[in-house]
């Protein structure tokens, strides 16, 4: 064995490939043939480069809002294994493995021993939060970036105190891919410096300047970066409004809806559902829950509280999770934005773990398996609402090849399946590019409204002359939504859109829809169709001509 490094290598660090066969066994359900939801917009214009020089125009032709060329040609790649998507959902996975194992591999840089390191990667491994990013081929965004900016924070945390010009040069080269990848990676300078602070364990005013010196390529090349971009959506006010809205209500609401993501292990849709149906039982609970793990917290921590807060790997784990989402503290609290920013409950753990012994590490480890084995089981259990998800997709999409409404210019669509509980289907317009993609052609679709599914989907149906009425019994995944994303309501109202007008008739006590009414204008001459939970229907022609 110690004339083969490889296998010398392998065997040091068995028990990682045990955790990344454990974490591949959890995920792999969800490995599934099929797209879905905003897939096919980026397939639509991703995928039809002829050869690599083609492909290679990503670098200088930005993509709407978006300028992240490696992320498309990654999909161009993926596209040339085949035209299903177990090539795209499997490197999304291997890309998952490879963070696991540089997050690892940073931690033993940062002097962390070899069995905390696993034992905090594992939380990072098993995370529920992640099945977005591993499952949604789009979610491949926060994949591609996480693998360059923990190359290069890997890079970083060997470069002791004299980087030689190779090191540099390589770190160099996995920053550059982390800008080309997502906006976050503009926070990485910050990050190297928190790290090389962490190793030369100073905090003196000159040493610190030094050494944030010595990262001026760094930070250079991040400004020119973040400057480029602003300049890019100068004239794009509409399609980054949603992104820019860094009112202190608005970031501090975020944060706090994070922060109860990446600490609350189960379903966060179930969990939403508790908090609009009984608000005050859903505190009680909360402040309880909050209270129990202060109190344990100060059990298993109180004899080495104070040397927990001077450790330096603690704050880097606290700062990681706050740094590391700030670029998106601007927009929507979406769970898979905590992909890279979980790692930083990895570096906590890493402080407190060691810090126990006796009674308090048992105790402590007993806890550890419990979470374990709830982020495995909630992990698994998403992976298989994806393979359903994947299932019902292609279902629709191969109905839709001898279906009429693919014979239409234009048509209209009410209770567009948008979801299949916590996975998506067929948000905003992917319907329409989704028929593209596979078909070539398809019919200019008006989505008059949303329905989000569970695994039974009872629809009432009724209609008189031009008026259309649908009723739902709704549930934490079973919703009606409107085109405008708006689900909850605090009382019925009426929309208009376009020609055709939206009443809701009733709601539930959660503020959601249970029954509402389109009200097509007369000699509507667009076609009509609906979905009933499990096929489209097309309305009679008396309700839509």
């Amino acid at each position: 064995m110690e004339n083969l490094p490889v296998i010398r290598l392998l065997f040091n660090h068995r028990y990682l490939l045990l955790l990344l066969l454990l974490t591949g066994a959890v995920f792999f359900k969800g490995v599934t043939p099929s797209f879905s939801s905003d897939d096919f917009v980026h397939l639509e214009n991703n995928i039809h480069f002829k050869n690599l020089a083609e492909a290679s125009e990503v670098f200088i032709t930005p993509y709407g809002r978006e300028y992240r060329p490696l992320v498309r040609l990654s999909l161009w790649l993926n596209h040339q294994m085949g035209d299903t998507a177990l090539a795209y959902k499997l490197s999304n996975l291997l890309m998952h493995l490879l963070c696991v194992v540089l997050l690892y591999g940073i931690m033993l840089r940062l002097g962390v021993a070899k069995t905390t390191a696993l034992i905090a990667s594992s939380i990072f491994a098993l995370h529920p939060i992640h099945t977005t990013s591993v499952h949604f081929i789009l979610g491949r965004t926060d994949l591609v970036a996480a693998v360059f900016y923990l190359a290069t924070l890997y890079c970083v945390a060997g470069w002791k105190q004299s980087p030689r010009l190779a090191q540099q040069l390589v770190t160099l080269l996995w920053f550059v891919a982390a800008l080309l990848s997502k906006e976050l990676s503009i926070t990485l300078p910050a990050m190297m410096l928190a790290i090389l602070l962490l190793q030369r364990q100073s905090l003196a005013f000159m040493p610190m300047f030094r050494t944030a010196l010595s990262l001026w390529p760094y930070a250079l090349l991040a400004l020119i970066y973040l400057f480029a971009r602003i300049y890019q959506w100068k004239s794009m006010d509409a399609a980054v409004a949603v992104y820019t809205d860094f009112s202190p209500l608005n970031i501090l609401t975020n944060y706090a809806e994070w922060a109860f993501a990446l600490l609350y292990p189960f379903d966060l849709y179930v969990a939403r559902e508790w908090q609009l149906l009984h608000t005050q039982l859903f505190v009680a609970l909360t402040v309880i829950a909050c209270l129990s793990i202060l109190a344990i917290a100060a059990y298993i921590w109180r004899p080495t509280a104070c040397r927990l807060v001077r450790s330096p790997l603690l704050w880097l784990g606290v700062i990681w999770i706050l740094v590391t989402l700030v670029p998106m503290t601007g927009g929507n609290s979406h769970r898979w934005y905590l992909y890279l920013p979980s790692a930083g409950l990895s570096l906590i753990f890493a402080t407190l773990w060691p810090a126990t012994s006796g009674i308090r590490r048992t105790l402590l480890n007993l806890l550890l398996v419990i979470i374990l084995l709830i982020y495995s089981g909630e992990t698994l259990r998403q992976s298989f609402i994806w393979h359903e998800q994947s299932q019902i997709n292609e279902r629709l999409l191969s109905a839709a090849e001898t279906h009429e409404l693919r014979q239409h210019e234009v048509i209209a669509i009410a209770n567009m399946p948008f979801g299949y509980q916590s996975a998506f289907l067929f948000t905003h317009s992917s319907f329409e590019e989704a028929l593209r993609v596979r078909y070539g052609h398809s019919p200019r679709i008006e989505v008059l409204s949303y329905m989000n599914l569970d695994e039974q989907n009872s629809l009432a149906l009724s209609h008189s002359g031009n008026e259309i009425s649908f009723g739902i019994t709704p549930n934490a995944y079973r919703y009606f939504r409107l085109p405008n994303q708006q689900i909850f309501f605090a009382k019925p109202d009426i929309f208009t859109q376009g020609a055709t007008t939206l009443r809701i008739d009733q709601l539930d006590t959660a503020g959601r829809i249970t029954a509402y009414s389109l009200l097509l204008p007369e000699q509507y001459q667009t076609p009509v169709y609906y979905f009933d939970g499990e096929r489209f229907i097309r309305l009679p022609a008396s309700a839509s001509e």
